[in-house]
């Protein structure tokens, strides 16, 4: 691994070799553990995990620095600055002259630059080129084996790196419910204090606890629980750098969430991948697909709305616990692009990532019948099926078994 810094100023007329900038400071523990999550989650999706400074939201704050920090998968010994900067800087439209490279490490390789140093509108010209890293541009970093990329103020990442460092699983409170294991019917009343919403359990889903805070009870007490669905290549993402408001706004701004884990895990909201790669079954060590579903806490008060189903299931029973007309929340997202949910402070808390694996595709479990009735589709823009929907309906109707895998 390399990890290559970059403050951009002008590097005109120079031949530029990385052992001018090869730094003796050894990297971190906790940006050693940061980046062997990147790195887990480029062996899966093959793209970078990308993370910017809070600041570049905030149109109140004037960003002092522009740091565009790279880790990629490459041998030192192989690594070629010049052919490196050019390709990044032809990618990503910057001025080679405008680099100001910092300081490049060993590991992988790590390098970490300045950009825009001449220029006074940084925190524009960052949003530009975040919004710019589209699928397409975010693969073709990976082919350049770039795992992680950071933008921003360095010191907003050293932040994260050590805040991050210390969300660790909790093992004695991950869990699996279902019978024979963590389970209840109707709403949970062990006189624990999660608001003003009732809590049903989240059957056939395993939980993987994170840790939040110590003081867990004393800072939650009344926060409700909920559910947001994700796709499968943001469900590590997400966990790294923080929850993304809605895009398609049917209630209006915010971060939308469900008290409903059977209303999450629609295709719409939660991607059905299939467990393919060797990669992917390394980590996930048995059956055929895989959802994510994130596990949060919101206090009431943060709750914008609460309102009908957008999918379009008619009259047909989503969840026996949950009315259609109550089952999804707008969260306020205290008008930021992205909301860190791992801060304390921030409107939606995770506390933990469900997975649910299954043996077949998990649209012909019982619990997902309700899907033929609502809106799906082939389009993956849309609902990110994992498989073609008449094909879907074809193995429907032959009866075709479907069983959640607990191990």
């Amino acid at each position: 691994m390399s990890i290559i810094s970059l403050d951009l100023v002008s590097q005109k007329q120079k031949k530029l070799e990385k052992e001018q900038f090869l730094s003796d400071e050894p990297i971190k523990p906790e940006e050693v553990a940061y980046y062997a999550e990147c790195k887990q989650y480029y062996d899966i999706t093959k793209m970078p995990l990308i993370s910017i400074s809070d600041e570049i939201f905030k149109n109140d704050i004037k960003l002092t620095s522009s740091t565009l920090k790279f880790a990629i998968d490459v041998d030192y010994s192989e690594f070629v600055l010049q052919n490196f900067l050019n390709k990044i800087c032809n990618m990503l439209d910057i001025d080679i002259d405008d680099i100001d490279i910092k300081k490049i490490q060993k590991g992988s390789v790590s390098i970490e630059m300045e950009i825009f140093k001449k220029i006074d509108s940084k925190l524009q010209k960052i949003k530009i080129l975040y919004k710019s890293l589209t699928n397409k541009v975010r693969k073709k970093l990976g082919q350049l084996k770039i795992f992680f990329m950071f933008m921003g103020d360095i010191t907003s990442l050293n932040k994260k790196q050590q805040f991050r460092n210390a969300i660790k699983l909790h093992p004695e409170w991950n869990l699996t419910y279902a019978i024979g294991h963590t389970y209840w019917k109707g709403a949970l009343n062990d006189d624990i204090d999660r608001g003003n919403q009732p809590y049903y359990c989240p059957v056939g889903w395993k939980r993987y606890a994170l840790y939040v805070t110590d003081k867990f009870r004393e800072k939650f007490t009344g926060w409700c629980k909920c559910y947001h669905g994700t796709k499968f290549s943001y469900g590590l993402s997400i966990l790294l750098c923080g929850l993304k408001p809605a895009d398609l706004a049917q209630h209006g701004s915010g971060i939308y969430a469900t008290p409903s884990i059977i209303y999450a895990c629609h295709p719409r909201y939660s991607e059905i991948k299939r467990i393919e790669t060797p990669e992917q079954k390394n980590v996930f060590k048995s059956g055929e697909y895989i959802q994510f579903v994130l596990e949060c806490r919101v206090h009431p008060t943060n709750i914008k709305k609460i309102a009908e189903e957008t999918l379009n299931a008619g009259g047909s029973t989503i969840d026996s616990n949950i009315s259609n007309n109550d089952i999804e929340w707008v969260i306020d997202d205290q008008t930021k692009e992205i909301v860190d949910f791992n801060d304390p402070d921030t409107s939606i808390i995770c506390t933990g990532l469900m997975i649910r694996v299954t043996d077949n595709h998990p649209g012909l479990l019982s619990e997902s019948d309700w899907w033929l009735k609502s809106h799906l589709c082939n389009n993956k823009k849309c609902c990110c099926l994992g498989i073609d929907l008449d094909e879907l309906k074809r193995q429907k109707e032959t009866t075709h078994t479907c069983n959640i895998m607990y191990e």
